[in-house]
């Protein structure tokens, strides 16, 4: 073949491979740039989504606890070893007058030293709040003259001495007890106590 008809067909598929690649190119002027790209046109910002949160729930209150039963408000407010002020336990012969809780009575206790040990008490004001004559657990129990305002009963106590007690309501007492020695001797410094206590009480 003449060397100048092939040069002539190269050339040719030279040129149909640019028209072809010119015309796969169209409009296509590169890949977009971040300038290229054209904002929106709504000027209005779309609604802001806040966070999901869990719904809050009430606070409850947490069950009131078990009780027993109502105290005596004007009984809960006494304190024992204010009962009896130092010249009344001083003329009883009284010393010490410590505070403590035995059980469900708010407690004050003294001492009295006789002359021997059968004539020596421990002696005691007890307060229950929440317990009253009725609520006294003894086979022995005595009616009393009133003292001062308030019944009172006698029996003997659980640890053996002699009681004193005083109906302040139905659900509320006070006990004045003495314990050791002669139990005769138990039961006068008892009632001595309880009449020296007694106007303290509503």
């Amino acid at each position: 073949m003449p060397r100048n008809r092939v040069t002539a067909r190269r050339a040719a598929v030279v040129v149909a491979g640019l028209v072809l690649l010119t015309g796969c190119g169209g409009d296509d002027d590169g890949p977009p740039t971040a300038a290229s790209e054209s904002p929106s046109t709504d000027p209005t910002p779309g609604p802001t989504l806040e966070p999901t949160q869990e719904p809050t729930s009430a606070p409850t209150s947490a069950a009131p606890a078990e009780t027993g039963p109502a105290g005596d408000a004007g009984l809960a407010a006494l304190d024992p070893c204010a009962m009896v002020d130092a010249a009344g336990a001083g003329s009883l012969g009284l010393t010490g007058g410590e505070a403590e809780t035995l059980g469900e009575a708010r407690v004050c206790r003294y001492r009295f030293e006789g002359p021997t040990l059968n004539e020596s008490f421990t002696v005691s004001v007890e307060l229950f709040e929440t317990y009253g004559p009725a609520d006294i657990v003894a086979t022995d129990v005595q009616a009393l003259a009133p003292i001062g305002d308030h019944e009172a009963v006698t029996f003997t106590g659980t640890t053996g001495g002699c009681v004193v007690s005083l109906g302040v309501s139905e659900t509320s007492r006070l006990d004045a007890t003495a314990v050791g020695g002669d139990p005769a001797l138990a039961c006068e410094h008892a009632t001595q106590l309880a009449a020296l206590a007694e106007p303290a009480l509503p």
